[in-house]
């Protein structure tokens, strides 16, 4: 038999349970400027958290109502509170141990890098690696190969690599240990430079068959050593306020899955395969091995499709549709043709996962949009497919992206070199969009992609070095670090914003990110950073 409970009891119950001891917040809040991220309530002073999730976001007055004598209570002293930034695009790459070396600049001269080769082959003890992060000026030296490294470090395998990722040279020390032999051939999405007369490797190596070079160094490293990289940079990540991580490992998915559940980290990652490739065709394993995958840590995500269609701007690897204007008879190339594109559009839907593509040139972008407008009978828009980078997301193609749902990730950074840019592209260009992208409704996230630093990332957003007049403003970018980011990854119904019932993750700044002058934005830090409604990070600043 039904009982009628009147509605003023009912209230008056809720009430009791909501407001009064019977639920109470285990952590509250107060005195804060709360930037909620949600439209529907802005801004607000206080926050309750219970458990894991947001119970409340209000005034001062409303959360103290949800504590009671067990409740941890923080003054936050009138400072800024945000979501907790999700990097939507991050590389974990362990090495093995060596000697890294040191250049005053981004671009040192060939003949500098030599130089420090020479000097750090006096420190470092035979067999012992060295690294090195070179820029395009060095990459470009015609005397940059293995035949000039060999002479001078027969007994060290060289590893150079340049800081934009695409482009490395080895020395002959090397390749056996990265297993390259001299007739190594090409891996599909990638070629081996060769000497033209002998056809031999030399040692000059771009895209898949550098990927490939970077998983055979991350084999080489232990769990133990693997384990505390991740712990470092999860430390590095929750002091910036950073609570979520989109990765692409160079590791092996299995492999990278199981180490986060050993580091236990107190940070949320979506683990992303980086699949390779050999010579015939692309590697599909990592895909099919995320159906299998046992993940006990709710912080540990995996899922994903990841394929690199092209290179960048630095050494006129993005894919143009016009020419280069420093170099009037390059246009870039295509990783992959566009019936292969097609074919892993067709494959995202086979294994039900989220397809993304390093896609920087107009004319990859163009190929992406072509093919999946060639398959008219999917719905994309729920498909939300990540264009990562987009600077080639010029005006022309805007209604097409915005029409297929596609989402773009940025990495501001990449925006941080106007010179180099305003060199390869004419004085007219439309690359590099953002505030274009936001204007039109393209759903749009930022991610690091190289420095961790979300403050800088920011900052670059809201200056943009390259095209000034696409600058958004620093709200903006936040949004795009925290519930653009959460939309990107399929979260949004769990966290990017602060709103009662979201996860409870969040950070406490050490400035005001909205009105600090421009240059002090990357000084910022975290001076609390809460994951899951549990205290990750606390430089004891409040009380």
């Amino acid at each position: 038999m039904k009982r009628f409970i009147p509605l003023t009891i009912l209230l008056s119950l809720f009430a009791f349970s909501v407001f009064g001891q019977k639920s109470p917040a285990d952590l509250v809040l107060l005195n804060g400027k709360v930037f909620t991220g949600d439209s529907s309530n802005p801004a607000a002073e206080a926050i309750a958290i219970r458990d894991e999730r947001i119970l409340a976001v209000g005034s001062n007055d409303e959360i103290k109502k949800l504590a009671n004598a067990k409740t941890r209570s923080i003054d936050l002293q009138g400072r800024i509170v945000t979501p907790g930034f999700n990097d939507a695009h991050f590389h974990f790459m362990p090495q093995p141990v060596g000697f890294q070396l040191k250049f005053t600049d981004l671009e040192p001269s060939w003949a500098e890098v030599v130089e420090a080769i020479k000097k750090a082959i006096k420190e470092t003890p035979k067999g012992s690696w060295i690294f090195g992060a070179i820029g395009y000026r060095a990459l470009a030296d015609a005397e940059a190969n293995r035949f000039a490294l060999d002479p001078i470090s027969p007994e060290h395998p060289i590893f150079l690599e340049t800081y934009y990722g695409h482009g490395q040279i080895i020395n002959s020390k090397a390749m056996p240990l990265l297993r390259i032999s001299e007739t190594q051939p090409d891996a599909l999405g990638g070629y081996f430079e060769r000497d033209a007369t002998t056809k031999r490797i030399n040692g000059r190596v771009f895209e898949y068959p550098q990927w490939r070079q970077n998983r055979t160094l991350a084999e080489m490293v232990s769990d133990e050593e693997a384990i505390r990289e991740l712990k470092k940079m999860a430390d590095e990540a929750i002091a910036f306020g950073i609570t979520s991580l989109q990765i692409m490992p160079t590791m092996r998915i299995e492999k990278f899955i199981r180490l986060l559940e050993k580091a236990d980290l107190p940070i949320r990652v979506r683990a992303i395969p980086f699949s390779l490739t050999n010579a015939k065709e692309r590697d599909l394993s990592e895909i099919r091995a995320l159906a299998k995958l046992k993940i006990a840590n709710p912080k540990i995500t995996a899922s994903g499709i990841k394929w690199i269609l092209d290179g960048t701007p630095f050494e006129r690897g993005a894919a143009l549709c016009k020419p280069y204007a420093d170099v009037p008879d390059e246009r870039g190339r295509l990783n992959f043709t566009e019936s292969e594109i097609a074919k892993m559009l067709y494959e995202s839907l086979t294994f039900r996962q989220p397809i993304m593509f390093h896609a920087v040139g107009d004319r990859t972008v163009e190929a992406v949009l072509t093919a999946m407008e060639n398959i008219k009978t999917v719905d994309w828009r729920a498909k939300r497919v990540r264009i990562e980078h987009g600077e080639g997301v010029t005006p022309d193609l805007i209604a097409r992206a915005k029409k297929l749902g596609v989402i773009v990730v940025q990495n501001p950074t990449h925006l941080a070199l106007p010179e180099m840019l305003h060199a390869r592209f004419s004085p007219d260009n439309k690359f590099s969009p953002v505030r274009s992208l936001i204007d039109d409704g393209i759903p749009f996230a930022l991610g690091s992609d190289g420095p961790m630093n979300p403050f800088l990332n920011i900052m670059l957003a809201a200056i943009h070095p390259a095209r000034p007049s696409e600058a958004i403003s620093r709200e903006q970018a936040v949004r795009a670090y925290t519930s653009g980011s959460a939309y990107s990854e399929f979260a949004e119904n769990e966290k990017g914003v602060l709103r009662k019932g979201k996860l409870a993750d969040l950070t406490v700044l050490s400035q005001d990110i909205f009105n600090a002058p421009v240059p002090e934005l990357p000084k910022t830090q975290s001076v609390l950073t809460v994951v899951g409604g549990k205290i990750a990070y606390d430089a004891k600043v409040l009380k």
